[in-house]
């Protein structure tokens, strides 16, 4: 067997494979072409990758006549079949790291339809199964998962960072006040269709569970005390003008004597003419300051991950009566101090 002779670069660009590589075919075929560039005996690198002494041999042949695209004979999706050289591969690596174009999305959104187009385009490569495509972008260092949602009407994120900025430098002087405090706020939703849909019981029995089968909500506004850490959390009816006002005014009711700033986003309700009315009365309100953050920005709201903490505790049990899991989301965050700031 005719030892393969490799390059400074393809032995860099094997290890690559043989460590990072998603199939396991590239990484057995890079292993073996490394052994036995250090005149390895066939046998025992056979034996080490699980093949037979004949497959290495095509394996050597490939190599020779294929170089680094030899990688891929026989790979599912059958990804040598356009057989793209190294300086090509080397070239898409280096798109699919940047947007694929104005009229796309950016970066991270990479799809097969785009990289389909792309390589058609540039290569006159077209592949028959989307294995060699997903094959494409995981060796480019992209992922398939749930992207995180931003509202089109978003500012330019330079505008929020120095919207953010701004609104940390106006925070400074009350939170140091003995006599004023502060809260990031915001409202959720929790949402529960009562249903348990398994249950441990004994084997090769049935067992009923009667539960409520409606679909049942819940409100709430939140408070996290950007001085203590503490998020006082009160149920709303709805979110509406009024229901904000009344929790607004609850807040105040709880803190006697304070001054109180409040950090929440441009929903329509805490902007509107009767939390506008309150405010210039002197009355209720009149210890209250209210700050916006930037538009469509609630990344930047800390008591979203308290909002994220709750769910996530509640999520893991299914409870049968939706006010136990109300319950529960209260518990949750009534006995936790969250280390969330602006």
């Amino acid at each position: 067997m005719r030892t393969p002779q490799l390059t400074d670069e393809e032995r860099r660009l094997l290890k690559d494979y043989k460590a990072n590589a998603p199939h396991k075919l590239v990484v057995k075929k890079a292993e073996a072409l490394l052994l036995l560039s250090r005149d390895v005996a066939p046998e025992i690198v056979a034996e080490f990758v699980d093949r037979e002494p004949s497959t290495l041999h095509d394996w050597v042949i490939d190599w020779h006549q294929q170089r680094m695209a030899s990688l891929y004979t026989g790979h599912a999706g059958n990804l040598n079949r356009s057989f793209l050289t190294e300086g090509q591969r080397e070239a898409v690596t280096v798109v699919l790291s940047q947007p694929p174009g104005d009229e796309y999305l950016p970066a991270q959104f990479w799809d097969v339809p785009k990289l389909d187009h792309w390589l058609s385009t540039t290569f006159n490569i077209e592949y028959a199964s989307n294995s060699s495509y997903h094959f494409l972008l995981r060796m480019a260092g992209l992922s398939f998962h749930k992207p995180e949602k931003f509202d089109r009407r978003r500012a330019d994120e330079k505008a929020i960072d120095l919207r953010v900025k701004e609104i940390r430098e106006e925070l400074t002087g009350p939170l140091a006040e003995e006599n004023t405090l502060v809260f990031a706020a915001d409202e959720v939703r929790i949402d529960q269709e009562a249903v348990v849909r398994k249950a441990w019981y004994k084997k090769n029995t049935k067992t009923v569970f009667k539960v409520d089968r409606k679909t049942a909500s819940q409100s709430f506004i939140g408070f996290l005390n950007q001085n203590t850490g503490d998020c006082t959390t009160l149920r709303l009816d709805w979110q509406n003008s009024t229901t904000i006002l009344e929790a607004v005014q609850m807040l105040v009711g709880l803190n006697p004597g304070k001054k109180i700033v409040i950090v929440w986003d441009n929903a329509s309700w805490h902007k509107n003419k009767l939390i506008q009315a309150e405010l210039a009365s002197g009355q209720s309100l009149q210890d209250v300051h209210l700050i916006n953050f930037p538009p469509y920005a609630p990344d930047h709201n800390p008591i979203e991950h308290v909002w994220n903490d709750a769910k996530n505790a509640i999520s893991n049990v299914q409870r049968d009566v939706f006010d136990s899991t109300v319950a529960a989301f209260e518990a949750h965050i009534g006995s936790r101090v969250f280390d969330y700031k602006i």
